[in-house]
C-alpha cells in the first residue's frame, strides 16, 4: 500500500480526549499511525483495512464503510492512540539521555501513575475493539473481506479477541495441580 490515510485526525483525537490542544501534532500523528497499523489492522484484518485505505485515499468511501469508520473504528483508534502517545509525550530522546518532559505549571506523573492511566485507556480501546469485531461478525454480507481477507504471507487475518494477557485460574474439577507440592507458608 503506497498511500497511507489516517482514519482519525489529530483534531479529532484532541477534541475527543483529554489531550491538550498545545500538544505537538507530530507526536499525535505518529501515535495514530502506529495504533492504526498495529491494533486496527489486527482487529479488522488486511482485507477491510486495505479497502478502507484505498476508498479513503480515492474519496470513494461507501456508506457502509463510512459507518464502520465513524461509529466503530474512530472510537477504538482514539483510545489506542492515547496509549501509544503517552510515552512520547512523557519522555524525550535527547543527544545524551532520555529526559522527562515537564512544564513550569505542571507536575509530571510517576511511572506507576502513567502505567495505571495507560492501562485504563487500553481497557477502553479493547472494549471498542470488541464492539468493532462483533459488528463485523454480525454483518458478513456487508463486510465479506472480514472473513476472507485474502491470501499471502503479508495478509493479516482478523484477531479473535481484543483482550491481551490474563491468567488461567483452575476450577475445582481441574487436576492440573494434583501432584504439585505447594510450599508451606
Amino acid at each position: 500500500m503506497a498511500n497511507f490515510v489516517y482514519f482519525i485526525s489529530t483534531t479529532y483525537l484532541q477534541d475527543n480526549s483529554p489531550i491538550n490542544e498545545n500538544v505537538d501534532p507530530k507526536l499525535l500523528k505518529e501515535a495514530i499511525k502506529e495504533a492504526q497499523e498495529i491494533y486496527i489492522r489486527d482487529v479488522i484484518g488486511s482485507g477491510i483495512y486495505d479497502e478502507l485505505q484505498d476508498q479513503a485515499f480515492n474519496s470513494t468511501l461507501t456508506a457502509d464503510n463510512t459507518t464502520l469508520l465513524d461509529s466503530y473504528i474512530a472510537p477504538c483508534l482514539k483510545y489506542y492512540s492515547l496509549t501509544e502517545s503517552m510515552l512520547p509525550m512523557t519522555f524525550k530522546f535527547m543527544n545524551k539521555s532520555v529526559a522527562t518532559r515537564n512544564s513550569e505549571n505542571a507536575t509530571p506523573v510517576s511511572i506507576d501513575e502513567l502505567t495505571l492511566i495507560e492501562q485504563r485507556y487500553r481497557d477502553k480501546a479493547e472494549y471498542y475493539a470488541d464492539r468493532l469485531r462483533n459488528f463485523l461478525k454480525e454483518n458478513p454480507t456487508l463486510y465479506p473481506k472480514f472473513l476472507n481477507p485474502g491470501t499471502g504471507f503479508d495478509v493479516i487475518r482478523p484477531s479473535n479477541t481484543a483482550f491481551l494477557g490474563g491468567m488461567y485460574l483452575p476450577g475445582n474439577n481441574d487436576d492440573c495441580f494434583y501432584n504439585y507440592d505447594f510450599p508451606e507458608k
